[in-house]
C-alpha cells in the first residue's frame, strides 16, 4: 500500500519506518525542513533503540522518503503530529488542523485518513466534518487508531503489539486497517473494532489507569516509610495477584514523559468541560505533584536540611531509561528545587546532553559518573539507566566528599550501599 505519514516525531517516524520495512511505500511529511534533510540522510533526531538501523534499510530499499509537502498519490494518510497541552490544560489541536488543511489542498488526497495522534474524544469526527466541508466532492473514511508505543521499546511495540484498537464507521474502513497491518505479529483475537469516540477514549483511559497505578505506589511508599514497611516487598506481594499483575508497581521519583502527564491532564480537562469531573484522575495529578515535592525534601533531609553551596550530582535526567526524552521528566521539578535551596548541580546522563538545550540552567554536565562524583556532597539517582545499576559503590563513595546517596529508583540494596560507605535513602524502604 502507499501511505503518507504526517509528523516525524516518535509516533510518526516509528510508524513510517516500520510500515516501510513491511513493504509499504511510505512518504513521511514534516514542516521542519532541517529535520526532513537530516532524516533523508539517515539521521534520527531522537534516541530510540533499533530505529536507525531499520530506517537505513528502508531507505536502501527505497521504501521511504521525507518531504515538507506531500506529493505521493497515496491510498492512506496517517496523522501522527503532536497534541501538546494548551495553557488551560486542554489539548492543543493546532497541528492536527494544519494537517487537515494540507490534506484538503492536495490534488488527489487519500481516501482513508487514520488519526494516530492522541486526541480528545470527538476530535476525529470533527476533523472529518472539517475536511469534508473543504472537499465536498470527495468521500473520506476517517479512522481512529491510537498508538500504544513505549519510548525505548517503540519499534518492538509497533511490530508486536499486545492489541490494536480501531474506531471506524464502516466495514471497508476496518478492512483497510487490517490490510495495512497485514504481516505484523498481531495478537490473535485482540484486534479491537469499535466506534471512533470509544477508540479515542481508550488511549486516555489506558494511560490514566497506568498513571494511577504508579501514583498509588508512590503515595503508598511514603506511608511505608512512616511505618517501617518495604514498598518493594509490598509490590511483589501485590503483583503476584493475577488480578493486579506486576507491571507499573515500581516506585520512582515521579510520573514523567510525553504521554502520561499530558494525557491525564487532558482527560481531566475534557471531563470538566462536560461537567463530569473524574475525581480519581484529579487526585492522581495532585498526588504526583506532592510526590515530586517529597523527593526534593528527601534529598534535603539526607543532607541535614541545608543544601547551600553543596555539590549535588544527579544521575539521569530523562524521564526513564532508553530514551533521550526530557518532557515532563521529574528532573524538571527536582533539580530547580535543589538549586533554589542553594545546591550546585552536576548531571550525568548517557544520551540527554545532546538534546537538553537550555532545559536545565546553571548545571555542569559530565560523562563519567566517578569524575562527576569527585568532591560531591550528595548523589541523586533519577533515571534507571543500566550504567547506574552497576556502579562500583565503594569507588563512588571514596571519590565523594560526603558519601550520601539518594536512590530514587531503588536500584540498590540499603545494606550494600551502607557497607560501601554511603549514608543512604531510597523510596518507600
Amino acid at each position: 500500500m502507499s501511505v503518507i505519514v504526517f509528523g516525524c516525531g516518535y509516533v510518526g517516524l516509528v510508524t513510517a519506518v516500520c510500515l516501510a520495512r513491511m513493504g509499504h511505500i511510505v512518504q513521511c511529511v514534516d514542516i521542519e525542513s532541517n529535520k526532513v534533510a537530516a532524516l533523508s540522510k539517515g539521521t534520527i533526531p531522537f534516541y530510540e533503540p533499533g530505529l536507525k538501523q531499520r530506517l537505513v534499510l528502508a531507505q536502501k530499499d527505497q521504501k521511504i522518503s521525507f518531504v515538507t509537502r506531500p506529493s505521493l498519490d497515496a491510498e492512506i494518510c496517517i496523522i501522527a503530529v503532536g497534541t501538546p497541552l494548551a495553557s488551560d490544560g486542554s489539548s492543543d489541536l493546532t497541528q492536527i488542523y494544519a494537517v487537515a488543511d494540507t490534506i484538503s489542498e492536495m490534488e488527489n488526497p487519500p481516501k482513508t485518513v487514520i488519526v494516530k495522534s492522541t486526541v480528545p474524544p470527538g476530535t476525529t469526527r470533527n476533523l472529518s466534518r472539517y475536511i469534508q466541508e473543504k472537499c465536498p466532492n470527495r468521500k473520506f473514511d476517517f479512522i481512529s487508531n491510537p498508538e500504544f508505543l513505549r519510548q525505548g521499546n517503540a519499534v518492538e511495540d509497533f511490530q508486536r503489539p499486545d492489541r490494536v484498537v480501531v474506531g471506524a464507521d464502516s466495514a471497508p474502513a476496518f478492512e483497510t486497517v487490517e490490510r495495512l497491518y497485514d504481516g505484523f505479529s498481531l495478537p490473535s483475537g485482540k484486534f479491537v473494532k469499535t466506534d471512533i469516540e470509544t477508540a479515542e477514549l481508550t488511549k486516555y483511559a489506558a494511560n490514566s489507569f497506568l498513571t494511577t497505578k504508579i501514583a498509588f505506589m508512590n503515595e503508598l511508599a511514603g506511608y511505608c516509610e512512616k511505618i517501617g514497611a518495604n514498598i518493594d516487598d509490598v509490590a511483589e506481594g501485590m503483583g503476584l495477584d493475577a488480578r493486579i499483575g506486576p507491571e507499573f508497581l515500581r516506585v520512582g521519583p515521579g510520573i514523567g514523559g510525553s504521554c502520561f502527564p499530558k494525557d491525564i491532564q487532558t482527560l481531566s480537562s475534557v471531563a470538566q468541560e462536560r461537567e463530569n469531573p473524574l475525581g480519581i484522575v484529579d487526585a492522581v495529578i495532585r498526588a504526583n505533584r506532592l510526590h515530586l515535592e517529597a523527593m526534593s525534601a528527601k534529598v534535603m533531609d539526607l543532607c541535614g536540611g541545608n543544601l547551600n553551596g553543596l555539590k549535588i550530582v544527579v544521575f539521569g535526567v530523562t524521564f526513564k531509561a532508553n530514551t533521550d526524552d526530557l518532557r515532563n521528566s521529574p528532573a524538571h521539578a527536582i533539580i530547580p528545587a535543589l538549586q533554589k535551596a542553594g545546591a550546585k548541580v552536576t548531571i550525568v546522563d548517557p544520551v540527554a546532553r545532546k538534546n537538553a538545550g537550555r532545559a536545565f540552567e546553571a548545571v555542569v554536565w559530565e560523562d563519567d559518573p566517578y569524575l562527576a562524583a569527585s568532591n560531591a556532597e550528595a548523589i541523586v539517582i533519577l533515571t534507571e539507566w543500566d550504567m547506574f545499576r552497576t556502579l562500583d559503590l565503594e569507588k563512588l563513595a571514596k571519590v565523594s566528599k560526603e558519601p550520601r546517596l539518594a536512590d530514587l529508583r531503588n536500584l540498590y540494596d540499603r545494606e550494600t550501599a551502607r557497607k560501601a560507605g554511603f549514608k543512604y535513602t531510597s523510596v518507600g524502604r
